[in-house]
């Protein structure tokens, strides 16, 4: 039995590590520390905001525990607020400091620290996929179990009533700037970016950021990863900046997390030699990979998240 237990958990690590995650790594939620930002200005003692010109404003929580960074983005005529913040605080006031548009938002995928403070708006975008529109019933979305996480922080999933439902390649007129929808799997499989094609950036969520990579959870995969990686370098200007989700760049201090074409680059590399079995890892699960001095890859068994 204690074999048959030991081949079950292998086989389903992303499940079993997601479940044990919240014991295996304890953490408190929002520091209690007053916030050292390095960018941008304090809105109050949890939000800060980092004015990234051209109309777009980086909204992060340096006190809480992910440090998650979302993203608003104004035209003329509306905004797009990218990611809906983790909703431990009311993410809403700063939007509505910031501008008196309509606002819509969108999450770049389902995960808890994305999608919980979805309740701040009343204009909901999600990219048309599947995946997303199997987590709908009686006309809202509430996304499942592994989709969420929540758990992870003690949260049930909040449910959504969409009212924007946005294909891969769509483009969203926001008046006077285009935003293009791209679906961008690999950490998830609904995972979501933005593209301004005008001012190269490209809004990227947890696809890409500083720090560590998540491939080894329920829904992540490498080989989507790798197709991703392919797809946005045979797209990409090479002067693209990619807005990420989770902070810090090392050296730079708490600010919004960037990242660049060369990184992806690097990413895409990384992705190879793991799939070819030539890569390097340290740790049991998950296996840790680097990728360069900003970034560590973190992934499964080769048998999970393939």
């Amino acid at each position: 039995m204690l074999l048959v237990g030991a081949v079950l958990a292998a086989a389903f690590a992303p499940f079993v590590y997601a479940e044990l995650m919240p014991r295996l790594e304890q953490h408190v939620i929002v520091d209690p520390t007053p916030a050292r930002i390095a960018k941008g200005r304090m809105f109050d003692d949890y939000f800060v905001v980092q004015d990234l010109g051209a109309g777009t404003f980086a909204i992060g929580e340096p006190r809480y525990y992910q440090q998650n960074y979302s993203y608003l983005i104004i035209g003329t005529k509306r905004a797009l607020m990218f990611d809906s913040g983790s909703g431990t605080r009311d993410i809403g006031k700063v939007v509505r400091s910031l501008t008196r548009l309509p606002v819509t938002v969108m999450v770049s995928h389902l995960h808890f620290d994305h999608f919980g403070g979805i309740g701040a708006f009343d204009h909901v975008a999600m990219i048309d996929l599947p995946q997303t529109r199997a987590d709908v019933s009686n006309g809202r979305l509430r996304p499942g179990r592994y989709a969420y996480l929540g758990f992870w922080d003690g949260r049930s999933a909040p449910a959504t009533r969409i009212t924007e439902w946005l294909s891969p390649g769509a483009v969203i007129d926001l008046g006077g700037r285009s935003l293009t929808v791209l679906s961008t799997p690999g950490h998830t499989p609904s995972s979501a970016a933005l593209f301004d094609a005008a001012d190269h950036r490209l809004f990227i969520g947890d696809y890409v950021y500083p720090t560590t990579l998540y491939a080894f959870l329920p829904g992540a995969s490498l080989s989507a990863y790798r197709q991703t990686a392919r797809q946005l370098l045979a797209t990409l200007p090479g002067d693209t900046i990619l807005w990420s989700a989770h902070c810090c760049r090392k050296g730079e201090g708490v600010a919004a997390p960037w990242l660049t074409v060369k990184d992806l680059r690097d990413l895409d590399r990384t992705l190879m030699a793991v799939q070819a079995g030539r890569a390097t890892f340290t740790g049991f699960y998950p296996r840790r990979y680097p990728v360069n001095d900003q970034m560590t890859l973190a992934t499964g068994f080769p048998w999970n998240n393939r």
